[in-house]
């Protein structure tokens, strides 16, 4: 019988958002994102049962087919250099102003890949390895906003990662260290 390795992965240590443009840009994000949830996007199967009376003569099943994930980021800092390639607006540096895209027309947002690191702990709390989570694809939703009295502002960044035919959804891989 083979030996498997377990991993006790906790914590958000960083994430990468990186447009998949021509020129690539990287925004690396480090003690900001404090939640990550990542649900499948599927189309369902069915099931047929054919059944007579009290017997059942048959089943016709298709399986789930997994199209990708839908990421929503909660951010613990506001990064508005991240609300422009999420939402789509601009953000204008010098003036210190993010304009959201105009309403009653479609926004042509980047598409982007994410990467999210969680870190592998050990008995003693040190950190072991770190994973990464690739999710190529992505393109944003119009940011949520959450704003309330005597809390920290935390937007919500929705994201949308649909694979193309033939490519994987998600890659996850075990890095020694972090990336330059």
């Amino acid at each position: 019988m083979a030996t498997i390795k377990e991993f006790a992965l906790a914590n958000i240590v960083r994430v990468d958002i990186v447009t998949e443009e021509t020129t690539p840009r990287t925004f690396t994000l480090t003690d900001v994102a404090s939640e990550a949830e990542v649900i499948a996007y599927l189309s369902e199967g069915e099931e047929k049962i054919l059944r007579v009376k009290n017997t059942i003569k048959a089943q016709n099943k298709t399986e789930d087919i997994v199209l990708g994930y839908d990421i929503k980021l909660v951010s613990a800092t506001f990064v508005p250099e991240i609300l422009e390639i999420v939402d789509g607006g601009t953000w204008d540096a010098t003036d210190k102003k993010y304009t959201a895209p105009v309403i009653g027309v479609p926004v042509e947002r980047v598409p982007f890949t994410t990467n999210i690191y969680t870190e592998e702990k050990d008995g003693d709390g040190s950190t072991v390895s770190y994973a990464k989570f690739v999710y190529k694809n992505c393109k944003g939703k119009p940011v949520d906003y959450r704003m309330q009295e005597g809390e920290f502002f935390s937007p919500e960044f929705n994201i949308k990662s649909r694979s193309k035919l033939g490519e994987s959804p998600t890659e996850i891989g075990i890095l020694k260290e972090l990336p330059d």
